[in-house]
């Protein structure tokens, strides 16, 4: 027997709002993960510049080299510290320019692109005059 148009769109609520729950439960840890990674990342970025300026400030009385020796932290890590410290901080991502700026005529737009679809392509050189040409200027 088939089921009826009630029963169908029953059926289909049913499968919907599960599928909706656990698209909901999803979607909530990834912002909770994303949230807490961020939040984390943002602790080692001051923990690696506390680092560095300690580390800046130790080179007066003790290198890397002996440092590492001392502390079992590897020299390549120390000096990263350090010498991320002494680079200015950078003023983040460059901004690109707004598209309204970038809308020359002819250039990505759909009426350009249909344009060049109806145009015939320019025909190819036959390969005789090109390679004739091209072996005749390095003959020379």
């Amino acid at each position: 027997m088939v089921a009826s148009e009630e029963e169908i769109a029953r059926r289909l609520q049913e499968r919907d709002s599960a599928r909706s729950v656990r698209r909901a439960r999803a979607a909530t840890a990834v912002g909770e993960l994303a949230r807490r990674h961020a939040e984390l990342a943002g602790q080692l970025a001051d923990l690696e510049r506390e680092l560095g300026e300690v580390l800046t400030a130790a080179g007066e009385v003790i290198d890397v080299p002996e440092l590492a020796q001392v502390t079992d932290v590897p020299a390549d890590d120390l000096a990263r510290w350090r010498d991320q410290a002494a680079k200015p901080a950078r003023g983040g991502k460059r901004k690109r320019p707004s598209a309204k700026k970038n809308d020359a005529p002819g250039k990505g737009t759909q009426a350009a692109t249909a344009a060049r679809a109806t145009r015939p392509a320019a025909p190819a050189a036959p390969e005789s005059v090109a390679g004739g040409a091209a072996g005749r200027v390095a003959s020379h």
